[in-house]
């Protein structure tokens, strides 16, 4: 068994995440790749998807989220990222226990008064991003 020195780690996983050389691929399939784009903050997600991605444009990620291809979420640490529309079917429920814990917390304050299942309701209809 071939034991990776701490660089060699290190090459891989800048590799993996396409951070080494820019990769000729559509944004939706780098998003995909990387299972989440930090997306705390607006521009962070178009500057990651730039810095690996050799033909990647503004509209290209622009579009996929008025095409509602990929989402803005509470993902990882409980900070916002963009994933797959895809990805985020089978993400949601993994990470309904903590949203419920935050619903019954300080955040649940914030909402009281309002019905969550209409307003869930609403923005699955609704004809563009809410984000």
């Amino acid at each position: 068994m071939t034991i990776l020195t701490r660089r060699s780690l290190n090459r891989a996983t800048l590799e993996r995440q396409s951070l080494l050389r820019r990769a000729d691929v559509p944004a939706l399939d780098m998003i995909e790749r990387l299972v989440g784009l930090q997306a705390q903050d607006p521009d962070p997600p178009y500057i990651g998807l730039w810095n690996r991605i050799t033909t990647f444009r503004l509209d290209d990620l622009t579009r996929l989220l008025y095409r509602r291809e990929v989402v803005r979420a509470t993902l990882l640490r409980g900070t916002q990222h963009l994933v797959t529309a895809e990805d985020y079917l089978w993400l949601r429920p993994l990470l309904q226990p903590m949203l419920d814990r935050w619903q019954k917390g300080a955040f649940g304050r914030l909402t009281a008064g309002l019905d969550l299942t209409e307003l869930a309701a609403t923005a699955r209809t609704d004809d563009h991003p809410l984000s």
